[in-house]
């Protein structure tokens, strides 16, 4: 199953990359951030670096996210 994470940086998202990284049936395609736009998410958590190795995308490109025909989860904050 293809997933992004909307806000990946955030407690929320990372948590949610961290466990969905885990599952065997699921392949993160896309993941988000708006203040770590264009970087690597093992900038924010040096431990994520084996996770995903694009850079961080805007929530923006949300287009791109959907012609991915991925799950989307949003984790962002309240």
């Amino acid at each position: 199953m293809k997933v992004s994470v909307i806000g990946a940086t955030g407690y929320a998202g990372a948590e949610l990359l961290r466990l969905l990284h885990n599952h065997p049936m699921v392949e993160i395609v896309y993941i988000t951030s708006e203040s770590q736009t264009g970087r690597g998410i093992d900038e924010t958590y040096a431990h994520y670096r084996t996770i995903y190795s694009d850079n961080l995308i805007r929530m923006q490109e949300i287009d791109k996210i959907a012609q991915a025909r991925a799950v989307i989860y949003i984790g962002l904050s309240h």
